[in-house]
């Protein structure tokens, strides 16, 4: 295939057919009042993309760029599917281990050669047999790589990009929460620890959570359920309400217990007994005159913490021993993206991450917002999570300078421009049809950021990859 900027008539066709994406949304979105002119500019986009494809002396380079990018495609496709049927595969082995182990039994001779057999299958890869050229391979990889932003676009707007260490950490839990065990995820602020939970809850045990946030004045009643005076008859009862974790019990559902150890030293006390509760067992409510409430199956707590240090998360307590021992083995810890990655290296789920926030349903990225300041973007934002959670891998010192620590290591003491930060920072200058740059925008984060020395370091890291912090 013909790279596009070696010959103008494929670059001016590809324009011409984003123009009649942009227009056809513009229509879409804009209802009437501007619809007369958007429908004129449809038809002059429409008349200049015919005149260019009926041109006779442009008529078999376009035709051939056509074919090209079709067969590319199709194998772009094939080798997609035969990613999703060995992701399929180990699935489905995923499934039966749970199901064995839900029933709290071993797997059978026949359950067991299952697993190692679809475990041990490797991908679907005739497809490659189709790549003869350097130039079909390139198109064939940024097929590829078109796909699997387009499918990384919807994870993130279901919630949850994911990661190789999402994807793990999912492996490792569904089939503990199947069992009713709880899990406890613990990391760095905007790591996506919720999101991960809440796509635990749905896409693992298939149940809507009831979440519960640490944060507030909220008070151990209030989780667990508390009376209220109602009005009934012509007299004023008081009547039971339970609260989002007795519900959760009663209907079978997970409870998310977001930033936990944020929560009331009272209510941590009971956690302890809480936390060795499972489907079919029984819990006296002190708050209901000590009537039993029998967990129905589907019941598991999903717990959330931020990582404590002297310096952070103020307000926070440190969560006991005897609390985390609990979760058992089901305690994990969520990093951030690229954690481990070389400095030099580029952060490869940062940039992700950043181009799923901001690409439409095509794959294509807004005009105003080019890879390049899109590379960027991702590498200020994983350095910066380097450097707040102290992972400071090879090339560290090529990049932040050692002068101040926290902690007894260099780095940002209260701010960091987290995964989550990252996606609402791109996700303006998108969504602000090109009057905001990422300039303006970091600009506008750096400034409202309350510590002055991290406001000092995060300015460096930015203009260190190249933006204008004012």
């Amino acid at each position: 295939m013909l790279p596009v900027d070696s010959v103008p008539v494929l670059g001016e066709a590809v324009s011409l057919r984003a123009e009649l994406r942009r227009i056809r949304r513009a229509i879409a979105l804009d209802g009437d009042a501007s619809r007369a002119e958007h429908e004129r500019d449809l038809v002059d986009v429409s008349r200049r993309l015919d005149a260019l494809a009926e041109d006779p002396a442009n008529r078999g380079v376009l035709e051939a760029a056509l074919d090209a990018r079709a067969a590319s495609l199709r194998v772009a496709v094939s080798a997609r599917r035969a990613a999703k049927v060995s992701e399929s595969e180990r699935s489905a082995a995923g499934t039966i281990v749970s199901r064995a182990v839900q029933s709290g039994r071993p797997l059978t001779a026949s359950e067991s050669d299952r697993v190692r057999e679809l475990r041990a299958r490797r991908p679907d890869e005739t497809w490659m047999s189709s790549i003869d050229t350097v130039e079909r391979r390139d198109a064939v990889l940024e097929a590829l790589g078109t796909l699997r932003i387009r499918e990384a676009r919807q994870q993130l707007r279901d919630g949850l990009l994911q990661t190789a260490q999402m994807r793990g950490i999912i492996r490792e839990a569904v089939p503990a929460l199947r069992q009713g065990d709880p899990v406890l995820l613990v990391g760095e602020t905007g790591g996506a620890k919720t999101a991960l939970a809440e796509h635990l809850a749905r896409a693992g045990l298939g149940r809507e959570p009831e979440l519960v946030s640490g944060y507030g004045d909220i008070m151990s009643a209030q989780v667990i359920g508390t009376h209220e005076l109602r009005a009934e008859a012509g007299a004023t009862v008081s009547v039971f309400t339970p609260g989002p974790l007795l519900r959760a019990m009663h209907e079978g559902r997970p409870v998310i217990l977001d930033e936990v150890n944020a929560m009331p030293p009272e209510f941590l006390k009971r956690l302890n007994r809480i936390l060795q509760l499972r489907p079919g067992d029984s819990l006296n409510v002190q708050e209901n005159a000590g009537r039993p409430v029998t967990i129905a199956p589907g019941f598991a707590i999903l717990a959330t913490a931020n990582e404590q240090t002297p310096h952070r998360y103020r307000g926070l307590d440190r969560l006991s021993a005897e609390l985390v021992n609990r979760f058992g083995a089901n305690a994990y810890r969520v990093h951030y993206p690229d954690t481990g990655c070389d400095y030099a290296a580029f952060p490869a789920e940062n940039g992700l991450l950043a181009v799923a926030a901001v690409t439409d349903r095509h794959g294509a990225l807004p005009d105003h917002l080019p890879p390049d300041a899109l590379i960027r973007a991702a590498r200020a934002a994983f350095i910066s999570q380097q450097v707040f959670a102290g992972e400071h891998g090879a090339g560290f010192a090529d990049y932040v300078s050692s002068e101040r620590e926290i902690d007894g290591r260099p780095g940002l003491e209260e701010s960091v421009i987290a995964p989550r930060t990252l996606v609402a920072i791109l996700r303006k200058v998108a969504g602000s049809a090109g009057e905001i740059d990422l300039d303006r925008a970091f600009t506008r984060f750096v400034e409202g950021i309350m510590h002055r020395e991290d406001r000092r370091v995060l300015a460096l890291i930015l203009e260190g990859q190249g933006f204008r912090i004012a």
